[in-house]
């Protein structure tokens, strides 16, 4: 059989699809021409089939670095559901288990193996994988590997020996999260040669980006986004282990499950936590930055941030979670000032100069996303050197682009007569602090109270002229200059000059502004109550196997089944995301509940 059949047998039999997403088939195409690959492709994108295809086409043992030890476990896992032969070497394992594993990979049974970066990095490891039959190395998370990235790992930078020690072996890099600069250190660090490089659009057009001003703790405003995600799954980031402990509590005792994961938990707990949610026995995860890398569950419908993420490289990574599947999900950031202030002190401890200032800038990036009235997926776009030109209704900004707006003409001239009479050399703190008359020594002593802009802006509050301030940066009537100084532009003269207006939406100035609604529409038209039973099923299987319900079929899958109605074989096999081999698994019993 000519490979092109056997690459679209393999495709639909065993991962159930009728066709290649974008992208997936150049890149499986290049790792059997052993070729180097990077491929960026957003959280959802498919890029995991990439390698695993190959992998079944070709002799030999694909090898996987993977940063986390629960990542692994949840990859061999859906493999091995799959009668896939997969396993990992971590310290998590007995010196029995280890063993078991590594005479597994030598005597051929081992289709993949995984492996954190720390377990390659050891003498033992590079003997073994030495007398293997290796067809190629898979690097997952690779963002990992770069310092200008936002999850710098050291280990993962001795993975550009590889190439050294395996001279002959392809390398196959992997992320959902890349920018330009980010990925040439990809490329420089894992001396890929001549690789192919595939970059999809950053765009993840089935998630709606809701942005708000914290009110008090953000609990009122949780709760009622939250009414719109009953009994579905979901993640709600918070800043500390503390908040989560808090959050986590609040919630159970209002009639929410969820539970903590955070890294001053026990291992055991953390690992038991993360079965119990990705095995739908608990809706809600309350959770620090510790937890997320690479969660393969595809069902997790809304993504919620109780305060600033570190950057926006965090937050599209986190928010990413949501909706692998393809349907429909939601977001919600939850901030406000403080938040910027707070991100900056964790700063402090750090002592490369050039770093601390990447990081500060990235802080300043976030910040200003979340107080844009631009396009929140035009704004990810851009970051990551991509291109949209709106998304119309998949963010609260483009919803919401009749709201009520201000004239703020005569506060942008306030602001900026400030600015030019202090002679364009002082931050934002600085200039806010003269328009409200502040009795600071600095601004006493320079002899700021003279100046005629001195008090006039006593009226507004701090937050509003920090918005303000936002707003003629976002409209790029104000630079930034040396030293975070404020510099006019000439949009700024014809403001001055009267020959300009500004506006702002209402709800931007108004603090406690209350979230809006926003109802999401469903693809396509299907049985909600046979779509309920088929979960049911879906479930009781996953109890008898002991794997998370997304692993036997996706929420998606469940969907279309419960539109088609299927009534034999033939027909349940034109559902996508049901092949050969998973119909011969639970096929039969689906359709029991169909015909039921």
């Amino acid at each position: 059989m000519r490979i092109e059949s056997i690459k679209h047998k393999i495709l639909k039999d065993v991962f159930g699809h009728n066709s290649f997403r974008e992208f997936q088939e150049e890149g499986v195409d290049a790792v059997l021409a052993k070729r180097d690959l990077l491929m960026i492709l957003p959280t959802g994108g498919g890029k995991s089939l990439v390698y695993q295809l190959p992998t079944l086409i070709k002799d030999g043992i694909s090898v996987v670095i993977s940063p986390l030890i629960a990542l692994m476990q949840d990859q061999v896992a859906s493999l091995v559901a799959q009668k896939i032969n997969a396993a990992m070497l971590s310290s998590a394992q007995t010196p029995e288990e280890v063993n078991a594993v590594i005479a597994d990979a030598k005597s051929g049974r081992l289709k993949f193996l995984y492996l954190s970066p720390e377990r390659l990095n050891t003498q033992s490891s590079l003997e073994l994988l030495k007398s293997l039959n290796i067809n190629f190395f898979v690097v997952d998370e690779a963002h990992c590997i770069s310092a200008w990235g936002h999850e710098f790992r050291d280990d993962y930078r001795s993975l550009g020996n590889l190439k050294a020690h395996f001279p002959d072996v392809n390398i196959c890099a992997f992320t959902a999260t890349s920018t330009n600069l980010v990925t040439e250190d990809i490329l420089h660090e894992l001396r890929l040669e001549n690789p192919l490089l595939l970059k999809g659009k950053v765009f993840r057009k089935n998630i709606f980006i809701s942005v708000q001003r914290r009110i008090s703790n953000g609990y009122a405003q949780l709760k009622n986004f939250l009414q719109r995600h009953k009994d579905e799954s979901g993640i709600i980031y918070v800043s500390s282990r503390k908040k989560a402990e808090e959050l986590s509590a609040h919630l159970n005792m209002s009639g929410y499950s969820s539970l903590v994961y955070h890294a001053g938990l026990p291992q055991h707990i953390r690992e038991q936590n993360f079965k119990i949610f990705v095995n739908d026995k608990v809706n809600i995860m309350v959770a620090t930055i510790a937890f997320g890398m690479g969660i393969d569950k595809s069902d997790i419908r809304f993504v919620a941030h109780m305060s600033l993420p570190k950057s926006l490289e965090n937050y599209y990574q986190e928010i990413g979670r949501a909706g692998r599947d393809g349907e429909e999900s939601e977001t919600l950031m939850l901030f406000n000032s403080a938040d910027i202030l707070q991100q900056k002190m964790f700063l402090e401890a750090i002592e490369n100069a050039e770093y601390k200032e990447h990081l500060d800038k990235k802080i300043d990036g976030i910040y200003k996303f979340a107080t844009s009235e631009l396009c929140f997926h035009v704004q990810l776009a851009n970051y990551f050197d991509d291109a949209l030109d709106a998304c119309k209704t998949q963010c609260e900004n483009c919803l919401h682009t009749d709201d009520a707006r201000k004239d703020i003409s005569k506060e942008a001239q306030m602001l900026l007569s400030a600015i030019y009479k202090s002679g364009q050399n002082f931050g934002k703190n600085y200039i806010i602090d003269i328009l409200r008359g502040s009795k600071e020594q600095k601004l006493l002593a320079n002899g700021a109270d003279k100046l005629s802009v001195y008090n006039i802006g006593a009226h507004v509050s701090k937050k509003e002229w920090f918005v303000i301030l936002e707003r003629l940066l976002e409209l790029k009537t104000l630079s930034v200059g040396e030293f975070s100084t404020l510099q006019l532009t000439q949009s700024a003269v014809e403001i001055l000059k009267g020959q300009k207006s500004v506006d702002i939406k209402s709800s931007r100035l108004e603090i406690n502004s209350k979230e809006k609604r926003v109802k999401l529409a469903e693809d396509f038209d299907y049985d909600t109550e046979l779509f309920g039973r088929l979960r049911e099923k879906r479930k009781e299987l996953a109890e008898e196997l002991g794997v998370p319900p997304y692993i036997i079929f996706s929420d998606k899958t469940l969907k279309h089944i419960a539109s088609l109605k299927p009534h034999d074989k033939a027909s349940m096999l034109e559902v996508n995301g049901v092949g050969e081999k998973k119909y011969e698994q639970y096929g039969a019993a689906f359709l029991e509940v169909i015909e039921g």
